[in-house]
């Protein structure tokens, strides 16, 4: 079988439209898919819990529950946040075999500012209605904890398919930042569109484009 596990990006939903998209089309493509609520956030709503480390350890245990399956392939997709994990753990779990990352971030210092008195308030639209929010308090553990990570230095040890995908409009991580880790990374397959921004979840034509470039990606992989 194969697995793909599907990566959200910072406080982002499992149900956001781009990652149901790109489920949908996982499926088509014979795969086994999971969404990943990161550290269980938007089941539980605790902040505590919520880490790079606590994520990654979370992708091993599920990499872990299909061992018994046998997987011939374990895919990690992620956005934003969760590209820059992709790697992360594609980097340390040699059970990984692909890797796509989508507008990830290098490193996560320099960031402080973004935390007010130990506390980063930040809102996330909901899934199935895009006018409400819900609102997470992120205590500075998190920030003192993913400084240690870099997807610099760990792109370095990839040796297996990776994507790695710039919106050359994204004004959340910079195409020049993600430039980096493509001059780091060993042969990395990288696409570059125009038109496309940071949240291109908010667009089905985006999201589909996208989507596209995946699909592209893995079958040249099947068929070199």
């Amino acid at each position: 079988m194969k697995l793909a596990l599907l990566l959200p990006g910072y406080l982002d939903s499992p149900d956001y439209f781009h990652l149901a998209t790109f489920e949908k089309r996982l499926k088509e493509l014979g795969y086994t898919v999971e969404r990943l609520d990161v550290c269980n956030l938007w089941q539980t709503g605790d902040v505590n819990n919520y880490s790079i480390t606590n994520f990654l350890q979370q992708i091993k245990s599920q990499i872990d529950f299909y061992k018994n399956q046998n997987p011939d392939e374990i895919l990690l997709l992620g956005h934003s946040n969760g590209g820059f994990t992709a790697i992360i753990a594609g980097s340390k779990f040699p059970e990984v075999t692909k890797i796509i990352s989508l507008c990830p971030s290098s490193d996560k210092t320099g960031m402080e500012n973004m935390w007010k008195n130990g506390f980063r308030v930040s809102k996330r639209d909901l899934p199935n209605n895009s006018r409400k929010f819900r609102e997470f308090t992120i205590p500075i553990s998190y920030l003192k904890d993913a400084i240690q990570y870099s997807s610099i230095d760990e792109v370095k040890n990839i040796n297996k398919p990776l994507m790695i995908f710039i919106g050359l409009d994204d004004q959340v991580v910079s195409p020049s930042e993600t430039e980096e880790i493509v001059t780091a990374a060993n042969n990395p397959y990288v696409v570059r569109l125009k038109g496309i921004g940071h949240g291109f979840r908010n667009s089905e034509e985006q999201t589909n484009l996208v989507a596209d470039e995946i699909v592209k990606f893995l079958k040249l992989q099947n068929n070199p």
